[in-house]
C-alpha cells in the first residue's frame, strides 16, 4: 500500500506541470517569465527549467524594480497573492503600454495561489484589464518535500487567515484536498480541530457537490485536519532534533536549506546594538532522505547524538581512503568505476551536516540549556517569576524580537501573565525595538493570546475597540493533561533511543497531531475521543462506516503552518505503531515564523 500512495504522490508533480503548462498554453509563442525571488525555490520543485523551455520560455528572469527589455515578446509575470508586489508589476506594464492601442495576448500575470479581486479593481482602473493584462491564478499540487512530507509552499496562510483575518485563501485549501482525493481518494474517518479546519472541511463538501466527488477508496484511513492555533506550544517550544534546529539557524525554502556567505571584506560582525553576529557556514542541503540518506539517518535523532553519528561516518571515510591507498592497480581501477563517485557524493552530505551541526552549535548552544530549562518549568507551571524575568533579560540582551515574541506568546497561553506582567514586558519590547510595533497587541488580542479583560484596563499605543475572540479554553494545563501532552518526569525520557514523542523538545511536550493519531491508531471509542478534544477547539468527525481503521495510514492536514519537531514525534509513532503517517500542510515553520507574521502587517 506504501509503494502504491508514494507513486501516487510522485504524479502531483505531474499534475502541477500540466495546469502550468495550459496557463502558457494561452500564448503559444516563445515568452518570458519574471518571477518574484520567493517563489523561485517553489517552482524549481514543481517543474525544471528545462520544461519550462520547452514549454515556451525563451528567458526566466527575476522581479526587479525594472523590467527587461522585451520588446515584442510576450510576457508572463509569476508573483504571490501581495497587493505591493503586484503593484509593482502593474507599473512595469504600464510604462510599456500605450492605452489607446494595447497589445493583445503580450502580458500575462499568474498569481499564487489565486488572484485576488483587488488585483481586477486595479487593473481595470488603469484600462488594461482583459484588454492588455490577462490574470490567472494558479496553484501547483502539494510538493513531496520528504518521505511522506506534502507543502503547498503557500507562506501567507497563517498570516491573512489566523493574524488578520482574511478569508479568501481559504477556498485554495479546500481545492487542495478535492484535488488530492481524486488522487488518494476520501476517507471514510474525517476529524476537524479547530474553526478553520471546520470550514475548509466544508467548503470541500461545497465543491464535492458542484464539481463532483472521488468514487475512489481511499489509501489513507482517516484524514486529520488541525488548526494551527489548537497547538501554539509544538512551534514556540525550541526543538532538539536536529531538522527542527537546523530550520531556527538557516533559511529553508521548499524543503531546501541553502546559506551563503557574505564577502569577508562586507562583513558585518556586529548588529545595529554592537551586539556580536554569529557566523554561520555554508550549507546546501536538500531535506529529502531519498536524495540525502545521511539526512534520512539524523533528521529525527536528537542533536546531541547527531554530532557523534557525523564523526563516526567521518571515521568511516577515512578508513575508506586509507583502504583505498593499499589496494591492487585492478581493485582500484574497480573501485574507481563503481564507488569513488558515491564515496565523493557521502563525503559531501557529511560536510554538509558536519558544518550545518558546527553552526547550530555555534549559535544555538551558548543559550539552548538555559531556554530548555525555562521551557520545561513553563510546560511544568513551575517558577513563572523567574521565567519572566528571563523573557525580559532576552528581550533587552539578545536583541533578537521574534525570540522575544515567541516566549512571550508562549507564557501567555500557559501561564497566563498578568495586566501588569504584560503591561512589564510589552513596554520593554517596545523601548527595545521600536514604538512602531504598537500594533502587534491588535493582532496577539485577535488570536486570543490577550484576553477581553487584559486589553480593557491596558493603556497600549494605540485604542481598542473591538470585539474579542478568546482562545477555546483558558486552561491549558488541564487540557495538556487530558490527552497526557507533558510527561510528569522529562529526565528520564530516552533522548538516544526514544519511546516517547516528547523527545522533540528535550521531554517537555508532546504535539497534538501526535495524541490524536494515537488515540485513532489504537481504535479509542469515536466518543471518547471527541469528549477530549472538545475543550481544545470546536471538533468535527465523520464516520462513513471506517472505524475502527480499515487502513493503518493518516493523511494528517495541519492548517497554518507545521513544524519538523511534530513531523519528527509522528515519525516515532509510525515506528512504535506500525502505522504509515502523512503530513501535508501550507509550509514547514518554526516558532519564528509565527511571532513574525504577528510582528507585520498585511502583505
Amino acid at each position: 500500500m506504501e509503494v502504491d500512495v508514494l507513486q501516487k504522490l510522485s504524479s502531483l508533480q505531474e499534475i502541477s506541470k500540466a495546469q502550468l503548462s495550459q496557463i502558457f498554453s494561452t500564448n503559444p509563442n516563445r515568452k518570458y517569465l519574471i518571477i518574484e525571488p520567493s517563489l523561485i525555490k517553489p517552482l524549481e520543485r514543481v517543474c525544471g527549467v528545462q520544461w519550462l523551455k520547452a514549454s515556451g520560455v525563451e528567458k526566466i528572469f527575476k522581479l526587479e524594480s525594472v523590467a527587461p527589455n522585451h520588446q515584442d515578446t510576450p510576457i508572463f509575470y509569476m508573483i504571490p497573492a501581495m497587493f505591493k508586489i503586484f503593484s509593482q508589476v502593474v507599473d512595469q506594464i504600464r510604462a510599456h503600454v500605450d492605452i489607446d492601442k494595447p497589445p493583445t495576448n503580450k502580458y500575462h500575470i499568474i498569481v499564487i495561489p489565486r488572484s485576488l479581486y483587488i488585483f481586477e479593481e486595479e487593473l481595470d482602473q488603469f484600462a488594461l484589464l482583459g484588454s492588455a493584462v490577462t490574470l490567472h491564478s494558479f496553484q501547483w499540487m502539494p510538493v513531496h518535500l520528504d518521505n511522506g512530507v506534502l507543502s503547498l509552499e503557500m507562506p501567507l496562510i497563517y498570516s491573512t487567515i489566523f493574524v488578520h483575518e482574511n478569508y479568501i485563501l481559504m477556498p485554495v485549501l479546500a481545492k487542495t484536498l478535492w484535488q488530492l482525493s481524486f488522487i488518494t481518494g476520501k476517507p471514510n474517518v474525517i476529524l476537524t480541530l479547530g474553526s478553520h479546519s471546520n470550514t475548509i472541511l466544508k467548503q470541500y463538501d461545497d465543491i464535492c457537490e458542484e464539481k463532483g466527488d472521488s468514487d475512489k477508496d481511499s489509501n489513507f484511513g482517516a484524514l486529520i485536519i488541525v488548526d494551527r492555533s489548537v497547538d501554539y506550544p509544538s512551534a514556540l517550544l525550541t526543538p532538539g532534533i536536529y531538522a527542527g534546529l537546523l530550520t531556527e539557524v538557516y533559511p529553508v525554502k521548499a524543503g531546501i536549506c541553502e546559506y551563503k556567505k557574505v564577502d569577508s571584506t562586507e562583513q558585518v560582525h556586529v548588529d545595529e546594538k554592537c551586539n556580536p553576529i554569529r557566523e554561520k557556514q555554508f550549507v546546501n542541503i536538500n531535506l529529502n532522505s531519498r536524495q540525502d540518506p545521511i539526512y534520512g539517518d539524523i533528521k529525527n535523532r536528537y542533536f546531541t547524538e547527531v554530532t557523534s553519528v557525523l564523526s563516526n561516518l567521518t571515521k568511516q571515510l577515512k578508513s575508506e581512503k586509507t583502504t583505498s591507498r593499499d589496494m591492487p592497480l585492478d581493485e582500484m581501477k574497480k573501485y574507481v568505476q563503481t564507488q569513488l563517485q558515491a564515496t565523493k557524493t557521502r563525503k559531501a552530505f557529511i560536510t554538509n551536516h558536519l558544518m550545518a551541526a558546527e553552526t547550530i552549535i555555534h549559535i544555538i548552544g551558548c543559550k539552548y540549556e538555559k531556554q530548555k530549562e525555562v521551557e520545561l518549568d513553563i510546560m511544568k507551571n513551575f517558577n513563572k517569576s523567574a521565567n519572566i524575568s528571563y523573557l525580559e533579560e532576552i528581550t533587552v540582551t539578545e536583541n533578537n524580537m521574534l525570540l522575544s515574541m515567541r516566549l512571550f506568546c508562549l507564557l501567555l497561553i500557559t501561564q497566563q501573565l498578568s495586566e501588569t506582567e504584560i503591561r512589564s514586558f510589552w513596554k520593554k519590547f517596545l523601548h527595545q525595538f521600536g514604538y512602531d510595533y504598537g500594533f502587534a497587541t491588535t493582532h496577539l488580542i485577535n488570536l486570543g493570546f490577550i484576553t477581553e479583560s487584559s486589553q480593557n484596563s491596558l493603556n497600549f499605543s494605540t485604542k481598542l475597540n473591538l470585539k474579542i475572540p478568546k482562545l477555546y479554553s483558558k486552561n491549558f494545563y488541564s487540557n495538556a493533561k487530558i490527552l497526557r501532552q507533558i510527561p510528569s518526569d522529562p529526565d528520564k525520557v530516552n533522548l538516544k533511543h526514544p519511546t516517547c514523542a516528547s523527545y522533540v523538545y528535550g521531554g517537555s511536550y508532546i504535539p497534538i497531531i501526535t495524541q490524536i493519531a494515537g488515540m485513532i491508531l489504537n481504535s479509542i471509542p469515536l466518543d471518547e475521543i471527541i469528549l477530549k478534544l472538545e475543550n481544545f477547539a470546536p471538533v468535527s468527525l465523520r464516520n462513513n462506516k471506517g472505524y475502527p481503521l480499515l487502513s493503518r495510514s493518516l493523511l494528517i492536514f495541519m492548517v497554518g503552518g507545521v513544524t519538523y519537531a511534530e513531523i519528527a514525534a509522528c515519525n516515532l509513532l509510525e515506528i512504535l505503531t506500525g502505522s504509515r503517517i502523512f503530513i501535508l500542510s501550507d509550509r514547514i515553520i518554526t516558532g519564528n515564523d509565527l511571532a513574525s507574521d504577528i510582528l507585520s502587517l498585511p502583505k
